[in-house]
């Protein structure tokens, strides 16, 4: 064998190991398994209806870039709802004093892409929200807000009482209370996460049930929408003092579908 043949096979190897990669690459995808905790809240609040669920991501084969992750919510009645992540959360540190006090910091953020490594486990504490409610509530928002605008302007001292008595106040608070749509009975999730990257998504449907009780309490928030919103205009009154509420919040328990 000539010199240069020689040369040209030991080039040709130093390759071999990156060629590999390469296939492995194109043959192997990534596969993304998210783990709920067993505690989920269900809300409905001026956001609209809300799901929120600590979530663990881990990914297998290759890091993975979330840029979106979508939920549909199924009623066993056959009425299906899409939520999409709205928020995140995450635990920084969680601090105990001797007297068994916590503090606990965190820190929230806008979701636009979250990056999951293989080498550890990601978790998130997700706030979901529906998309369609936050179109439907844009519009009526905005004509109350120039009509905020447009009242401020031409009575300064007595816009206030006027707003709270015009249609476009009540346009919002009806908008936002018709809104509500949970019911009891069974509920399915289906995960829809979404990636620029290919990757196969394993055990991604789960369920929970939903009480009448839960339901009565969710109620409960209709009548602050207005409360939350009327708070906002009379903030407008030098000293007066807003009306004070709690929202309430259904606590239910995550099962996992038996999906491979």
């Amino acid at each position: 064998m000539k010199p240069e043949e020689i040369a040209a096979y030991i080039g040709a190897a130093a390759w071999l190991p990156q060629i590999i990669v390469w296939i492995y690459r194109a043959i192997v995808k990534t596969r993304l398994r998210v783990i709920p905790d067993q505690t989920a809240e269900v809300g409905f609040t001026s956001f609209g209806p809300i799901f929120n669920v600590r979530m663990a991501f881990f990914v297998e084969n290759r890091d993975l870039i979330i840029d979106g992750v979508e939920l549909v919510v199924r009623h066993e009645g056959g009425e299906a709802r899409m939520f999409r992540w709205a928020g995140l959360g995450e635990t920084i540190s969680e601090i105990t004093d001797a007297a068994g006090n916590k503090q606990i910091i965190s820190k929230d953020q806008t979701p636009i892409a979250i990056k999951v490594v293989t080498r550890s486990l990601l978790e998130k504490f997700v706030r979901f929200q529906e998309p369609r409610f936050h179109v439907a509530d844009g519009s009526t928002t905005r004509a109350l807000v120039s009509h905020f605008n447009f009242l401020k302007q031409r009575s300064p001292d007595g816009f206030v009482p006027q707003i709270l008595e015009s249609k476009e106040y009540f346009s919002v608070v009806e908008q936002r209370q018709k809104w509500f749509w949970w019911k009891p009975g069974r509920y399915e999730l289906t995960l829809k996460p979404s990636s620029p990257q290919k990757f196969k998504l394993v055990g991604s449907t789960f369920t929970f049930d939903l009480q009448e009780v839960d339901v009565d309490l969710l109620r409960r928030n209709l009548p602050i929408i207005d409360t939350e919103i009327r708070n906002v205009i009379m903030s407008n009154v030098p000293e007066t003092k807003p009306d004070q509420f709690i929202w309430q919040w259904a606590n239910v328990t995550m099962l996992r579908n038996n999906d491979a």
